[in-house]
């Protein structure tokens, strides 16, 4: 893989007219961001022309994200304390020259940049066929030291999915699932070490209350025709049992009382003898909980080997190591960070951290360990294992201050403020919400997940069978392993397709099944258009177009198209940073509503498309390719 070299790329752009050497300023990466070979030249020509310091020229410079607004845009108060910046603006507009841009025009306080449609496809097209698989990804961040390049790349470990093996694979986990399969991928385009951790809820007291089901429940017989779906129905029915003591003893803790002697009685009392007899290492105990758990992590492998997902690791609450958790209680001891209250040892936060965090249980009244325990010396046995730069947690928000924002603190109060900074909590709204369309033929906490995809992969051959001339391009001719692929793409985009914060229905089939611009099916589409048309086309080199060729990509809307290209490592770095798929997703749904500007809809498919434009299409493709990879969707073998 070879890309060009500063030297080369400033060769070509002197071709093109430019003034070369490109202006030097130590914010812009000209080898990875397209658009900052624009900023170089934009900071010189402003700090010239409006007499000002480079870095505030560069600090006027805006990107609007939105080609309607231009390329790039500058706020001229920011360029200039001149109160008068109409005279500014005036002066930029009857000096500027670059051939670049077009003229500038300024537009209120701001002034409105634009790239030459000339100089566009002659400049980005071959900038984008050097780079090929690896335009947008930004390979520096993965290096953890600069000076030595080919030393280790930094190490991530992305915990994401972590279902509760007691109960129902939920929306949450089907989220998280997405996510931080989406993370993971971000991540390594990036240049990162990553480790894909399911880190599954296994232990505690949740898989007591299940064997307590199981005791009053359960059936060798119905276990052995269906094990995961047996295992659910147990739980359904113990935790409808429990539910009454839970809200009593909520009610007593909300009134200020102590809820003791509730929790020593009934289903309470019960649950937490067998999770003692599971601490104690009881053989009857053990033996129910890994049977648990084998089928549980067999159901679960197929479901993620069906979304396309792979784990590096399959760890749980179980693995943590006696030794580890005995390691922080001394630690928090010594420190003198833990106390006794009726029984339980806890850190009162609300010492060190304000109310907001409350009182955090280390071990409760019974002896047992908690999750926090269980979770504090995962992180020391997963921070010496891997040596990781950073550890993303993927996990739905009701758990920020509940668990995460307990575990960083405790893990400064341990004097290990370095490792809590490598640590991050992903959080995405925790609603449960499903589609209703879903919710009227499924019972969704007595549905397994397969069963939901299958409901979604009925709707989608539905859809395809009602747009046939979408069908076409989009399946191929072999429909019994392209379908099900296609099923999981529209799956992802539309977990992905809204921000992490915003509530967001599951399984909504009618935008699953839909061809509506922004949808994965839609995506897919215009993905297997572009290869279909590639295929059939010439393709000329980039550098080997003539000039009449060239002068043919100069039209409105494939210059528009070209400006959208321009963007995508802005897109890509934005997005490592902010960790919000949806932007990709945006981004992409613009680039194939510009391309129908371009290939109408009903143009046949083996239409062949001339060399320039070929060469187009190909670019757009490998965009969309490697935007469609950055969200974790597939393309098969």
């Amino acid at each position: 893989m070879t890309t060009l070299t500063l030297p080369e790329l400033e060769a070509h752009l002197g071709g093109l007219g430019m003034n070369i050497p490109i202006p030097k300023f130590q914010a812009v990466e000209v080898l990875n961001r397209p658009l900052d070979i624009a900023r170089a030249y934009l900071t010189d020509i402003l700090s010239n022309l409006a007499e000002c310091d480079p870095d505030v020229a560069y600090k006027s410079i805006y990107w609007p994200n939105n080609i309607f607004n231009g390329d790039l845009v500058v706020i001229l108060p920011k360029l200039s304390r001149d109160a008068d910046f109409k005279t500014v603006a005036l002066r930029l507009t009857q000096k500027f020259k670059c051939p670049l841009f077009i003229l500038p025009f300024q537009d209120g306080v701001h002034l409105r940049i634009t790239f030459s449609s000339q100089m566009l496809p002659r400049f980005l097209l071959p900038y984008i066929y050097d780079r090929l698989n690896i335009y947008g990804r930004h390979l520096a961040l993965g290096i953890r030291d600069h000076s030595s390049p080919e030393l280790e790349r930094k190490k991530l470990v992305v915990e994401f999915s972590s279902p509760n093996i007691a109960s129902e694979f939920q929306a949450k986990h089907f989220k998280s699932t997405i996510f931080g399969a989406h993370v993971a991928c971000l991540y390594e385009s990036m240049n990162w070490d990553v480790v894909r951790l399911n880190y599954l809820g296994d232990w505690g007291k949740p898989i007591g209350l299940l064997g307590v089901g199981w005791e009053k429940f359960g059936s060798e017989d119905e276990f052995q025709v269906n094990s995961a779906r047996h295992l659910l129905e147990i739980y359904h029915k113990i935790q409808e049992l429990f539910i009454p003591q839970l809200a009593a003893s909520k009610k007593i803790r909300d009134e200020g009382g102590d809820p003791a002697e509730v929790e020593s009685q009934g289903l309470f009392a019960e649950r937490n003898a067998y999770f003692k007899r599971m601490e104690d290492g009881e053989e009857q105990a053990i033996a129910l909980w890994k049977r648990v758990r084998d089928v549980n992590i067999e159901n679960y492998t197929k479901l993620y080997s069906r979304l396309g997902i792979t784990f590096d690791e399959y760890s749980g609450e179980s693995q943590v190591s006696l030794e580890a958790m005995t390691e922080v209680e001394e630690i928090l001891k010594s420190k003198g960070l833990t106390e006794e209250k009726s029984g339980s040892w806890m850190i009162d936060l609300t010492k060190h951290a304000g109310k907001k965090l409350g009182t955090a249980i280390i071990r409760d009244r019974t002896g047992s360990s908690t999750y926090l325990l269980r979770d504090l010396a995962a992180v020391l046995e997963r921070f010496r294992k891997y040596s990781f730069d950073k550890m993303i947690y993927v996990v739905a928000a009701d758990q920020h201050t509940t668990h995460f924002a307990r575990l960083f603190k405790i893990l400064e109060l341990m004097d290990m403020p370095d490792l809590a900074s490598r640590l991050q909590h992903v959080q995405f709204c925790d609603s449960m919400n499903v589609s209703q369309q879903v919710q009227d033929k499924l019972d969704l906490m007595n549905t397994m997940p397969d069963e939901i995809l299958a409901e979604c992969e009925r709707a989608i051959q539905n859809s395809l069978e009602k747009n046939p001339e979408k069908a076409t391009p989009l399946v191929g001719k072999n429909d019994v392993e392209t379908i099900p692929m296609i099923v999981t793409n529209a799956l992802i985009a539309e977990e992905l397709s809204s921000r992490r914060a915003n509530n967001h229905a599951s399984f909504d089939i009618s935008r699953i099944q839909s061809f509506e611009p922004g949808t994965g099916l839609d995506l897919q589409y215009w993905y297997a258009r572009l290869c279909s048309i590639v295929e059939t086309s010439y393709l000329e080199s980039s550098t080997s177009l003539s000039e009449e060729e060239w002068e043919s990509l100069e039209q409105e809307d494939e210059v528009d198209l070209l400006r959208l290209l321009v963007q995508y490592p802005d897109i890509t770095y934005s997005v490592y940073e902010t960790l919000e798929p949806a932007t990709v997703l945006t981004y992409l749904s613009n680039v194939t509503a510009q391309l129908s500007m371009i290939i109408p809809d009903n143009e046949e498919d083996g239409s062949v498309a001339s060399p320039a434009h070929a060469t187009l299409y190909e670019a757009t493709r490998r965009v969309l390719e490697s935007g469609m990879k950055l969200l974790g969707m597939n393309f098969g073998k």
